[in-house]
């Protein structure tokens, strides 16, 4: 199917109610974005995100990698103009992130506990105390727990701190931006084994007098396979414990992707027969996200979901279209023309059903 017509039967760009607006004070709506704004962004790229988003998520350039790349040396500019994009329009910035074992240096946990633990402490220190005052909140610690088993996965963090590494980090940021709120972050965390698991760490680190203000629930889900029902009792096993419930990373694929999870390590390779929607997306497919998304929308809203990020700006500027594999892909509510998809009909009407 060629793109135009895929267009055509979303129905072009003329409805365009705001999303940011749709669901009032009680939920934001947010997408990550590239760190060289605003001239990574074309005009319609730029009309769409002041319309439609009110909380911006930096997608790598703060990682700690992109950031503070060898011992002595940080890179702060994309990070300074994304948040000085934020600020010239209104927009919040929530920080991404602060301590993560992928686009994490190899001399960063190096050494003796000791030594990490120092170095861990001076990243966060310089990271959050560089932007102190001006985000709402940070992705303090991204993707602790195993997906298997028992307790913390293995990460160079925990082999060389110990699993205190998690507490150590939640301390340092809160001493480094006090004002911004704190939260853990990770994948598959409403799956019901290591949403169980999520759930001790968070009593642990509370118990030993943390401060974290939420948990974010990531949300990369993949289309016919959504856990609504998980979902649904991880959100409120999360609001139980007091805590800020967000979906911190939002899309919905439409290419299998068997095996992969959410795990950015885990890789496969797609031949041209298997990019299926190179040319366009089938009408009954964008049906079904569409239905798919106002499904977690509603759920969303009932369980008092506090802000919902997309990973991505439209579906032309999507991680999912080089991960786990080069494939073309349609996960977002707008498509590579800026224009909207059912699932953005589909998801306002839920905001009317509240």
């Amino acid at each position: 199917m060629a793109r135009d017509s895929v267009s055509e039967q979303n129905g072009g760009s003329g409805d365009t109610a705001a999303l940011r607006d749709a669901f009032g004070r009680a939920m934001q709506i947010g997408c990550a974005v590239g760190g060289r704004l605003p001239e990574v962004l074309s005009a319609d790229e730029r009309d769409l995100l002041l319309r439609h988003f009110g909380v911006l998520t930096p997608e790598n350039c703060m990682k700690p990698g992109p950031i503070h790349p060898t011992p002595d040396s940080f890179h702060f500019e994309e990070a300074d103009r994304l948040v000085a994009f934020a600020d010239a329009y209104g927009l919040r910035v929530i920080g991404h992130c602060l301590a993560w074992h992928q686009q994490c240096p190899d001399w960063f946990y190096a050494g003796s506990r000791g030594e990490a633990l120092t170095r861990l402490e001076s990243h966060i220190t310089a990271v959050a105390g560089r932007y102190r005052g001006k985000l709402q909140g940070w992705d303090v610690v991204n993707e602790a727990i195993a997906d298997r088993g028992e307790g913390l996965r293995d990460t160079p963090a925990r082999r060389a701190i110990g699993d205190d590494y998690v507490l150590r980090a939640f301390e340092f940021a809160r001493a480094a931006d006090p004002e911004a709120e704190l939260y853990y972050n990770d994948y598959n965390i409403e799956e019901p084994g290591k949403r169980d698991r999520t759930l001790r760490l968070l009593e642990q680190l509370e118990n030993a007098g943390a401060r974290i203000d939420g948990v974010g629930i990531q949300g990369h889900w993949q289309l016919d396979q959504v856990p609504f029902d998980q979902l649904r009792a991880a959100i409120e096993a999360y609001r139980q414990l007091d805590l800020k419930v967000m979906i911190t990373e939002l899309d919905l694929d439409v290419v299998e992707r068997p095996d992969c999870g959410a795990d950015v390590s885990v890789l496969r390779s797609y031949t041209l027969a298997e990019d299926i929607y190179r040319e366009g997306c089938p009408a009954p497919v964008l049906a079904r996200q569409a239905e798919q998304y106002a499904r977690l929308f509603e759920i969303f809203s009932a369980g008092g979901v506090s802000r919902v990020s997309f990973w991505g700006l439209h579906d032309g500027h999507t991680w999912l279209n080089s991960w786990p594999g080069p494939r073309t892909n349609h996960p977002l509510l707008f498509d590579r023309d800026c224009r909207p998809k059912p699932a953005y009909a589909a998801v306002l009407a839920s905001a009317g059903r509240r």
